[in-house]
């Protein structure tokens, strides 16, 4: 996380607080810098991995460095399996979810088998939609962030 996340106009601190958001493939690049702003809004933040445990812990560290609140649950998210542990992996102390952030992706992993990149681009994501939404993650249509934040401006 940076200083610069501190002092983010769209999302500044506070403007989170209370929140609990899980990012999909959050361990490093644009996934732990959305981490890093959304915990420095506020959120309890869930870095997910799905086998870079290492890189995962620095993000949740420098999360809590900076004085946020995150775990770090890995699950690879091609496995139903593996996705419905990640949600049971979200803190009993948090009670749930409100925030989804699917941004996992990829598909050019060796030894992952030919059809892995549509399986990770396009099944995975609608099914940890779907295994989300039983848990009271809300389903938001493509452009209601943007639409809120105009709303707030104007408040």
């Amino acid at each position: 996380m940076n200083a610069a996340a501190a002092e983010n106009p769209v999302l500044p601190a506070g403007s989170l607080d209370g929140k609990r958001v899980l990012i999909t493939g959050s361990s490093r690049g644009i996934g732990a810098d959305t981490a890093g702003y959304l915990a420095a809004a506020g959120a309890k933040v869930i870095i997910n991995y799905r086998n870079k445990e290492a890189r995962a812990l620095k993000v949740v560290g420098a999360i809590e460095d900076a004085g946020g609140s995150a775990v770090a649950i890995g699950a690879d998210l091609t496995d139903p399996d593996s996705v419905a542990d990640m949600f049971e992996g979200v803190p009993t102390e948090w009670g749930g979810l409100d925030i989804l952030v699917l941004n996992a992706s990829g598909g050019m992993e060796s030894g992952m088998g030919e059809d892995y990149a549509l399986r990770l681009n396009r099944d995975a994501q609608v099914n940890v939609l779907e295994a989300a939404l039983p848990r009271g993650v809300r389903h938001e249509p493509p452009g209601a962030l943007r639409q809120h934040r105009r709303h707030d401006a104007r408040v």
